[in-house]
């Protein structure tokens, strides 16, 4: 059988917000929020964080061992060698990208995207992000660890050792490609849910103050933002910074 993992990907260096992993939301780290949600995926097998050997992620990687969480310490920038140490440690065949920038994400939503990899054995890799119709922050990418391995081998500009997957999903010529869309009740691609800038934090923290407790999912959120449309226009004017995307040439939608 095979084995999937979640690979959260994390750092303290951000340069936009500094220190953002570990800043409070709702009184719970963000890293924290991203942690327990992964580990409510139905499908996944394992989590892993795949964190930096740079002296300021320290302090991470001792509050991942407080949790009990397993991780891997890599390069600073070449975030697609931590993700290939990860794979290793963590004998995943299969692999499921999120970032721990996204503290709302929907394990629903990570388990649609492994059941779309998993319903096309051909398929080299899955996303919701091809073509974007989920909001910022529910981003997952589902691949195989061959699909990565063949990365790791042959990409070398420093965007696609940097943000992992480029050299796959700009290849539909080698890799197949799959895209999964969001229901239309989902359907707010330009909505943020990700924290980059501190008016993304004061976003996400208006919501979970607004939101129940506990179980907060995606509908959940939504629910708040419609009834509180002011709050889904705090972060408007952050752009969002992504790499370039073909779509999904070559792929199937879903």
């Amino acid at each position: 059988m095979t084995r999937t993992v979640v690979i959260a990907q994390a750092r303290m260096s951000s340069t936009r917000l500094p220190g953002k992993t570990l800043l409070e939301l709702g009184g719970i780290p963000v890293v924290d929020r991203v942690v327990e949600r992964a580990r409510e995926s139905e499908l996944a097998d394992g989590l892993w964080v795949a964190t930096t050997t740079d002296p300021s992620d320290d302090v991470l990687a001792e509050h991942l061992r407080g949790l009990g969480v397993p991780y891997i310490r890599g390069p600073l920038d070449d975030v697609l060698e931590r993700y290939v140490m990860a794979v290793r440690e963590a004998c995943a065949d299969t692999v499921v990208r999120i970032t721990c920038d996204c503290p709302l994400i929907d394990p629903g939503v990570i388990d649609q995207t492994i059941a779309a990899f998993r319903d096309a054995p051909e398929v080299d890799y899955c996303s919701n992000t091809l073509v974007r119709t989920y909001p910022i922050g529910m981003d997952t990418e589902v691949f195989s660890a061959d699909a990565l391995a063949r990365a790791h081998a042959e990409a070398r500009e420093p965007h696609e050792r940097e943000h992992v997957t480029p050299y796959i999903y700009q290849h539909p010529g080698v890799f197949l490609l799959r895209n999964v869309c969001a229901p239309e009740w989902a359907t707010w691609p330009e909505l943020r849910l990700t924290l980059d800038e501190p008016a993304d934090l004061d976003m996400l923290e208006a919501i979970v103050a607004l939101a129940p407790s506990s179980g907060l999912r995606l509908k959940d959120v939504l629910r708040v933002l419609h009834e509180n449309p002011s709050v889904a226009g705090m972060n408007a004017h952050v752009v969002h910074r992504h790499t370039l995307k073909p779509g999904s040439p070559g792929g199937r939608s879903s």
